[in-house]
This record gives C-alpha cells, structure tokens and sequence, in this order.
C-alpha cells in the first residue's frame, strides 16, 4: 500500500494546476486616472488586495495602489502570454462594497480569443459583504496566446486587483496516469 500511495502522489504531482505566465497586457479603455495601471502591472504582479470597501471605512491612497478601476464604462483587457498555452480557468480579483461608493463587481465577465472564434461569458452572481473576492471561471478550454477579458460593469466602479490564467488538467486524467502506473508496478512485481 505504501508504494501505492508513493506512485500516486509523484505521477499525479504533474496534472496539478499550473499558472500561465502573461508577458503584457493592454486595456480599452485606459482606466480611470484615480486608479491607473503603474505601468501595465498591477493585474499580474502577484498582490490579490483584500481592503474592504464602504460600511464608512476611510480607504487611503496607500490602499487603493494595487487597485485598477474603470468609472461607468465597460472595459477589457488583453492579456498576452508567454507561449501558446491551453488555458482552462481565469481567476479575476475583483472588489464589491454592496453599492458603497459604488464598487460592485461585474455583471459578467466575457473571455475572447482574438485569435480564434471562443467566446464565453459568465454571468457573476453579486455576493453578500463588500470586499475583495476571486471570480473564478472554468468549464472552457482554449489553446491560444492571447485571452481577452472584458467586464460588463454592474455599478458605478468596476474595481480590480489581480488576474491570474491556469492550465488545469482534463478530468480523469490523474485516475488514468495513476492506473497504468499500478498496472506497471504489479507487472514488475511478478
């Protein structure tokens, strides 16, 4: 049983989610001027913000850094890769504050592949609390080295922080590399 554990641990290590890597990213429109993109980075430098919009909370300038916001306008973004990647989950860091000051997350969120004929949106359910949270799309797969995300808003601001592309293993895939790997070591075995 032990072996048996140990095979399964190392060959199913490789179907682990991996995360895509952008080269650069460019918006239509520019975001507003009291929450810019330093520099085309803000949404893949790795800092998801977690401040908490409304509830008569002071947000300080310091706080609202990572943050890139879009004032009554639906935006998008391009988000260009490293390589030709097979992307099977976004994950947009997003701020809501229930309406206060009017951040609220997007009422969907569309993926294109400028490339290719995909599209899928995604309608984004508006969660109770006001704060920073991940919307997580999955279910698609597109092979591609450009993605673009465009956000339909659903306030005033349409707030973001962070986003991230995975590769994500097909379902199933683990269970069968891990049974032929059994099946492997039971025939050496004899």
């Amino acid at each position: 049983m032990k072996r048996l554990t140990i095979a399964t641990c190392l060959f199913a290590a490789p179907f682990a989610s991996a995360a895509i890597t952008v080269n650069s990213y460019s918006h239509s429109p520019n975001p507003s001027s009291s929450y810019p993109d330093s520099g085309n980075q803000e949404l893949i430098d790795g800092v998801a913000d977690v401040v908490t919009w409304g509830e008569g909370v002071p947000i300080g300038s310091s706080q609202v850094g990572p943050f890139v916001g879009w004032l009554n306008t639906n935006a998008s973004t391009t988000f260009t890769f490293d390589s030709v990647q097979t992307v099977r989950q976004v994950t947009v860091w997003a701020a809501d504050s229930d309406s206060a000051a009017g951040v609220n997350f997007p009422s969907t969120i569309t993926l294109t592949d400028p490339n290719s004929s995909f599209t899928q949106t995604f309608g984004i359910p508006n969660p109770a609390g006001s704060e920073m949270r991940p919307i997580v799309m999955e279910g698609f797969a597109v092979t591609t080295n450009q993605l673009q995300v465009a956000f339909t808003r659903g306030g005033q601001w349409t707030m973001l922080t962070e986003v991230t592309f995975d590769t994500i293993p097909e379902p199933g895939a683990p269970a069968l590399l891990s049974l032929a790997i059994i099946s492997l070591i039971r025939r050496r075995q004899r």
